[in-house]
């Protein structure tokens, strides 16, 4: 539950840093994806799916992994951005719109986000390592972004801040629920769990491709690779500090 709160209290102190101006500026919202996606990024490489690998097997982990990334794809393309944080990151003109499809869409991805700290810290506890604090971490790096974009998008939307930051609030507790779901985990089979970290994984690299391409593409790749790094950068040392939890391989 403290897991879960910490998540969600990141996502609620970028609704707050939000709070003053009525939108983030591209530079910091650029700064904070990238950093965000680096971190994600090294979680799922270095941690999530060497896990699952050594759970499921190759192939059911391969299939578990791209069956997480497609899903996000698909939703991603025919029903709104899964990760409106990204978009609004190199949005230069007007502004995504809140609506019930973009509710929806972040209360997925919310829910992804709380299911895979439960799964995480579930590995954790069988397999004696870290992997579930360093999810918790990078999701939380998210989680800030994410925080700013949502509540953005509720103030050029026309609410006032505080039904904006209670709209943001609000869509930021589905990570509860999610880990409420992630709770069906525990006791799972080391093969089940494999299977679960490997979607995790393909959900986390959908973002991760969609925040990084979509920033290199249109804008300068220089200071996207430099905080992508940092992120990248940050997970790995928290994972030599805490120990247990070095990368496999």
């Amino acid at each position: 539950m403290l897991r879960v709160l910490a998540a969600t209290g990141a996502a609620v102190l970028g609704a707050g840093i939000a709070l003053p101006v009525k939108q983030t500026s591209h530079k910091v919202m650029c700064a904070l994806v990238s950093f965000a996606a680096g971190g994600l990024f090294a979680v799922t490489a270095f941690h999530i799916m060497p896990e699952s690998f050594e759970l499921a097997g190759f192939y059911a982990a391969a299939g578990a992994t791209a069956v997480g990334l497609a899903l996000f794809w698909i939703v991603g393309r025919y029903l709104y951005f899964v990760c409106p944080a990204c978009y609004a990151s190199h949005q230069e003109s007007g502004y995504l719109r809140l609506g019930w499809l973009m509710i929806t869409t972040m209360a997925l991805h919310s829910l992804t986000d709380g299911f895979a700290i439960t799964a995480g810290h579930e590995a954790a506890l069988h397999h004696s390592n870290k992997l579930g604090l360093l999810i918790l971490l990078a999701v939380s790096y998210h989680k800030v972004p994410e925080g700013l974009a949502l509540m953005g998008v509720a103030r050029m939307s026309g609410f006032s801040k505080a039904k904006a930051f209670i709209i943001t609030v609000l869509v930021e507790t589905t990570t509860g629920l999610g880990a409420l779901i992630g709770l069906l985990v525990l006791g799972a089979p080391p093969y089940t769990l494999g299977i679960l970290l490997g979607f995790i994984g393909g959900s986390f690299l959908y973002v991760v491709l969609f925040a990084l391409l979509k920033e290199m593409w249109l804008h300068e790749k220089t200071p996207i690779l430099f905080y992508a790094g940092l992120g990248m950068a940050s997970i790995l040392a928290v994972s030599w500090l805490i120990g247990g939890a070095a990368p496999h391989g």
